[in-house]
């Protein structure tokens, strides 16, 4: 069964506040961890310097699906979303969501 990736790449906008970047990704963490994903925060040090990567990984497309259903379900995460976006530290720069692929 093919394991999926999401990543979510944001650039924090200037004058922003590096600690409340860091503070919504952990309390985004918290909530798609709720709900099944292994959740990991990257710093970019190579390509696109200074952007920061939300990454979500599950073990199958079934597992994927079953975490999105129940995130969008779940008003904890709306009421988050709405914060993270009032809060304005950052833009969204891209979002992948991959298949693996065996070789």
């Amino acid at each position: 069964m093919p394991s999926v990736v999401m990543q979510f790449v944001s650039h924090p906008r200037p004058g922003s506040d590096l600690a409340t970047v860091l503070q919504l990704a952990k309390e985004g963490a918290t909530l798609w961890r709720k709900h099944g994903a292994d959740v990991s925060y990257w710093s970019v040090i190579g390509g696109e310097i200074g952007n920061y990567a939300f990454v979500a990984r599950f073990e199958s497309v079934e597992a994927y699906g079953r975490t999105l259903a129940s995130l969008g379900a779940d008003p904890a995460f709306v009421e988050f979303q709405a914060k993270r976006l009032k809060a304005g530290q950052s833009d969204w720069v891209r979002s992948n969501v991959a298949v693996q692929v065996d070789l």
